[in-house]
């Protein structure tokens, strides 16, 4: 029966009262003593209740399958009207018998633990109800003095009368902690019993009702028998409030114990969940400071939307894992695919094993040499500023710039391929058979200041380019990740339009606020559409009959470059599929040793084009045939001869006309079945790429230095495939 609210008011300061009178018996009691002068009563409101600590949650592209948690609790808090009843009912009769009936307390077990409190000196028994653990938990603390127990004594009283009996329950099951990182019943259900909490059984009901008391002493995994004894007693319990039969009981009672212990840490378990958590971590836009930001995706239970497509995802990780040439653990694949009209990441594998070795190669700092998938930027940089694919280019090695780079000897200058490449040849072959000492003086005479500004227009973020310039950067001597590359190319594939690449497409607070959206991300253009357009023409001449064919997918005009460095030690390839009205993607693929710069990756026409094409043709299964856009007038420029001390002559000889672009055929032949396991992703401790900076122009001579130049893994090469590496000595150059 519920007291009205004078008399509730009357029995409180008697209660509180009480233990003043206590005081007399202190001759008697020496504890007495501290207990009687704890208190004054006050009158003042009860508080609000204190936010949930909450983890936050990873989900894929579609926003409703999950993958993965972030935080420092296991917490998923529940309506009331989810709890199954049994459950209710097993932790009403555990905890609190007259709970639907008491105004907030107990006064009889106040009565009971006021005596034993008073007679032992300290407090000993809480006499606590439902509200008033309630109290502790939100509102006070789990301090044990007198004071702070009669000021949850008064506070319970109030919150009693402030929130229905409904609402208490619901806070008081979403805020107890029930053992093993389990914070409120959902989560508990479904870490003891990897189940929904609306599938448990009586017995897995008892047995987590009777952990609220003791959520130590009575874990199963630690004392089984201890917690078969709690559960008899919550049992027990429920029988005698009448929520349960004997009948009921002694079959919950046979019910086995979990001996499945959930995991301690709420710690990222693949590449793609520890990418999002290092870059939130380093998002301004989380919080001001990196305290803040930990609080708020560790604690806030935040919604966190990323770019990662479940299905292109899988097919990453199936032909990284199946299609790599080496199958030794060492031996590792990485792969990014980008949505290039937006910059989403659609599919990342950063390494084959996240819990062996958690170093993200896709987006680490440090990537890895990119041969010649660098001459992508260099042509893109030339198309910019004038130059025509039908320019000639001299391809004769050894390659030198002597009024550039004066220092660098003769023995150690970047040599062509072989197999009749030097000599004059439009540009847009050299780009085809990947010929290095076309492009070395491609770029001279561009400028290399023009080349490294294009580099962090189409997307790479690494401030390691020059200057001071190196004779062969163009040939891809500084390491660049996956994620950059894939950028590269994306940016050539939206016709020119840059996307900063995401993964972390919208991050939605536990109340509804958008904190994060890169879903509206115009873009900024990098390249004109007619340079764009030019370019991939030039590039689909790689694939189509240059030395990325193995590349090649049926329906789609493929265009891209391949990439092989000093002593076959790293293998590339880049390269997207047109638009068109279906699915457009621009890949990256490194293939090389995860323990460093290691001779075995071979070509990365035959390494990495190979893992491109398989990854491809199942993702783009179904889609449309496209072809690429018209050439245009870039593409149709007159041929001039390229000076390598800086731009063209014009008088020219005649020169070969461009190839013309092989158009796609229409009909396709039979691809593989598309992979449908889950993706196995993994991931080592990644450094988030800082934001796209460009360089200021460079307008003075710039300073000119030299690399050392390895020893060339070429002349051992077999005969048919030197072409694609080089003759001499050479630094992380060709195909």
């Amino acid at each position: 029966m519920r007291l009205p609210r004078m008399l509730l008011t009357f029995v409180l300061t008697i209660v509180v009262g009480g233990i003043a009178v206590g005081a007399c018996l202190a001759a008697l009691i020496p504890g007495t003593v501290g207990v009687a002068t704890a208190h004054h009563y006050a009158t003042k409101g009860v508080a609000e209740l204190s936010n949930l600590t909450q983890p936050s949650t990873v989900y894929w592209n579609d926003g409703v399958t999950e993958m993965g948690t972030l935080g420092t609790q296991f917490r998923k808090p529940v309506d009331l009207g989810q709890v199954p009843q049994r459950l209710i009912d097993a932790v009403i009769a555990t905890e609190d018998r007259t709970f639907w009936t008491n105004d907030g307390i107990d006064l009889g077990a106040v009565f009971r633990a006021f005596l034993k409190n008073v007679t032992s000196g300290q407090i000993e028994q809480g006499g606590s109800t439902i509200t008033q653990q309630l109290v502790k938990n939100r509102i006070l603390s789990n301090k044990r003095t007198v004071n702070r127990k009669v000021k949850e004594i008064e506070d319970a009283i109030r919150l009693n009368d402030k929130f229905s009996k409904k609402k208490i329950l619901e806070e008081y099951l979403n805020t107890i902690y029930l053992g093993s990182g389990s914070y409120g019943v959902k989560s508990a259900a479904e870490r003891y019993f990897q189940k929904p909490l609306d599938q448990i059984t009586n017995g897995e009901a008892a047995l987590l009702a009777g952990l609220i008391s003791n959520p130590s002493s009575n874990n199963p995994f630690d004392y089984p028998s201890r917690a078969i004894r709690r559960r008899a007693d919550v049992l027990r319990g429920e029988v005698e409030s009448g929520y349960l039969t004997q009948a009921e009981a002694d079959a919950a009672n046979n019910e086995p114990i979990p001996t499945v212990r959930p995991p301690a840490e709420q710690r990222p378990t693949n590449f793609l969940v520890a990418e999002v958590q290092d870059q939130l971590l380093d998002d301004p836009r989380m919080g001001a400071t990196p305290a803040e930001r930990r609080n708020k995706l560790l604690k806030g239970g935040l919604k966190i939307y990323t770019s990662f497509d479940y299905r292109l995802q899988a097919l990453a990780q199936e032909t990284t894992d199946n299609e790599k040439p080496q199958k030794g653990e060492d031996w590792i694949a990485s792969l990014v695919a980008i949505d290039p009209t937006t910059g989403a990441v659609k599919a990342m594998v950063g390494g084959p094993d996240f819990t062996g070795s958690q170093f993200n190669i896709a987006t680490s700092a440090n990537g890895r040499q990119t041969g010649s998938t660098f001459k992508v930027i260099t042509l893109a940089a030339a198309l910019a500023n004038g130059y025509s694919p039908n320019d000639l280019v001299d391809g004769t090695d050894p390659c030198g710039v002597p009024s550039q780079f004066p220092n660098v000897p003769a023995d150690q200058l970047p040599t062509n391929s072989a197999e009749g490449e030097g000599g004059l040849q439009p540009i847009s072959v050299a780009t085809a058979n990947s010929v290095n000492c076309a492009f070395v003086r491609l770029a001279t005479s561009v400028g290399y200041a023009k080349v490294v500004d294009m580099a962090h227009k189409l997307g790479i973020t690494n401030n390691n380019l020059g200057p001071p310039y190196v004779l062969n950067e163009t040939l891809g001597t500084k390491e660049q990740n996956t994620l950059a590359m894939a950028t590269v190319m994306a940016t050539i594939a939206n016709r020119g339009v840059h996307h900063t690449p995401f993964v972390v497409a919208k991050v939605v607070s536990a109340d509804g606020k958008v904190i994060i959206d890169d879903t509206t991300n115009a873009g900024d253009e990098a390249l004109t559409t007619d340079v764009a357009d030019c370019e991939q023409n030039v590039l689909r001449g790689t694939v189509s009959g240059g030395t990325g064919g193995n590349a090649s997918v049926a329906g789609q005009a493929i265009f891209g470059k391949t990439g092989t460095t000093d002593n076959l030690t790293d293998a590339w390839f880049i390269g997207a599929n047109p638009g068109g009205n279906g699915l457009q993607l621009a890949t990256a693929v490194w293939f090389g040793n995860r323990t460093g710069a290691k001779e075995g990756a071979g070509f990365g026409g035959d390494s990495a084009a190979p893992i491109f094409q398989a990854f491809m043709s199942a993702a783009l299964d179904g889609q449309p045939d496209a072809a690429l856009p018209a050439p245009g007038p870039v593409c149709g420029r007159t041929g001039q001869v390229v000076n390598p001390d800086g731009g063209r002559t014009a008088a020219a000889p005649d020169v070969p006309a461009l190839p013309t672009v092989e158009q796609t055929p229409s009909v396709r032949p039979p691809t593989s079945t598309p992979v449908t396991r889950p993706p196995s992703v993994t991931r080592p401790p990644s450094t988030t790429l800082p934001p796209v900076t460009t360089l200021p122009p460079v307008t003075t001579t710039p300073v000119i230095t030299t690399q050392p130049l390895g020893t060339g893994g070429c002349a051992t090469a077999p005969r048919s495939r030197i072409s694609s590496c080089c003759r001499r000595t050479t630094t992380r150059s060709t195909t």
